[in-house]
C-alpha cells in the first residue's frame, strides 16, 4: 500500500462508511469503493462486511487499520521534520569581500531585511579568491564578488559592471579627470589590497600586460586602511569603483578600457533553497547585468 492508499484506508475505517469517506477526501463514491476493493486484491484479506448502508471492520480490517494508522502517524511526524529541517535554512551564510560589501551590505541590511525579516545573515568578508574557496567548501551558501576566476564547480549570475578606478583624495586636483591612463597610474605611489583579492591580482597582471612597473608602496588586506592612506595624501589607490563611499572625501577616477564584472557565486549541483531564491532575486533586481 503507497501513503494515498493508506490515506483513503484509514478514512472509510474511521467513517465506517464510503459515501462519507468520500465527500471528506473531496472524491466520488465509484473511484473510492474501487481503491477499497484494489486494497482488498492487493493485500489478499477481506477488510470489510457490508451492514446496510455502512460497512464494519472484520478482524484483518481492523489489524490493518491499526497498522496504517502507526505508518501514517510516522509519515506526520515525518512531515513535521523536514519542516523543521526547512526552517533552519532560514538563515544564510554569506562571504562578501571588503570592496562589494560596500554595495551589497547596506542592501542586504536595510531593505533586504525589511522585506525578509526572517531570513538571519550571517556574513563574513574574506578576500575574493577565499570567498570563492568557501563556496567551494560549502562554508557559505553565497558568496559576492568582482569577477571570479574559471571553476568548473561554481554557478556564477552576473551582476553589474563597474569601472576599476584610481581613488585619490577629494580635492587633489586628479578628481576632476573623468578618466586616467594606465601608463599615468604607474607614475603615482600607490597603495593596494592584499595580493590575494582577486582586483589586485587583476590590477597586477594589467600592468604586467602593458609592461608598466607600477610604485607599490604597501599591500593591505583592510580597505579602510588603504582609505585612510589615500585620504592622507600618501598614496593612490586602484579599487573598483564601487569600493568607494559617494560622500567620502575620496574620489575615483576610472581607468581607461578597466571594468570588473560582479557576480553572485553558488556551489553547482547544490539545491537552492526559497531563502536564498529570494536574495538572489531581490539582488538581480538591484543590478541589472550589463
Amino acid at each position: 500500500m503507497n501513503i494515498q492508499q493508506m490515506q483513503y484506508y484509514a478514512e472509510v475505517c474511521r467513517q465506517e462508511n464510503v459515501t462519507k469517506a468520500a465527500a471528506i477526501l473531496h472524491m466520488s463514491q465509484s473511484t473510492l469503493s474501487l481503491a477499497m476493493k484494489n486494497i482488498e486484491e492487493d493485500t489478499g484479506l477481506n477488510l470489510f462486511r457490508h451492514v446496510g448502508r455502512n460497512i464494519q471492520l472484520t478482524e484483518d480490517g481492523q489489524a490493518l487499520f491499526h497498522e496504517v494508522e502507526g505508518m501514517l502517524k510516522q509519515v506526520k511526524r515525518f512531515e513535521a521534520n523536514v519542516k523543521e529541517i526547512a526552517k533552519r535554512h532560514n538563515r544564510l551564510q554569506l562571504a562578501i569581500p571588503s570592496q562589494i560589501a560596500t554595495v551589497i551590505l547596506p542592501l542586504l541590511l536595510g531593505e533586504f531585511h525589511q522585506l525578509h525579516p526572517e531570513i538571519q545573515l550571517e556574513i563574513t568578508e574574506p578576500a575574493g579568491g577565499a570567498a570563492l574557496d568557501m563556496v567551494e567548501r560549502e562554508e557559505v551558501d553565497i558568496a559576492f564578488v568582482h569577477d571570479a576566476d574559471g571553476r568548473s564547480n561554481l554557478s556564477l549570475r552576473k551582476l553589474s559592471t563597474w569601472p576599476v578606478c584610481l581613488c585619490v583624495p577629494r580635492q587633489h586636483p586628479l578628481a576632476q579627470r573623468e578618466c586616467i591612463s594606465l601608463a599615468e597610474v604607474s607614475t603615482y605611489p600607490l597603495v593596494l589590497l592584499s595580493r590575494n583579492f582577486i582586483l589586485t591580482k587583476r590590477v597586477l597582471a594589467e600592468f604586467e600586460k602593458h609592461k608598466l612597473t607600477p610604485q607599490v608602496l604597501h599591500y593591505s588586506p583592510n580597505l579602510s586602511s588603504v582609505w585612510n592612506i589615500v585620504g592622507r595624501g600618501i598614496a593612490f589607490s586602484v579599487l573598483t569603483g564601487n569600493g568607494i563611499l559617494p560622500d567620502s572625501s575620496l574620489a575615483a577616477v576610472p581607468i581607461a578600457g578597466f571594468e570588473q564584472k560582479g557576480f553572485i557565486v553558488t556551489k553547482k549541483g547544490r539545491q537552492i533553497y526559497a531563502d536564498e531564491r529570494s536574495l538572489i532575486d531581490f539582488f538581480k533586481q538591484k543590478f541589472v547585468a550589463k
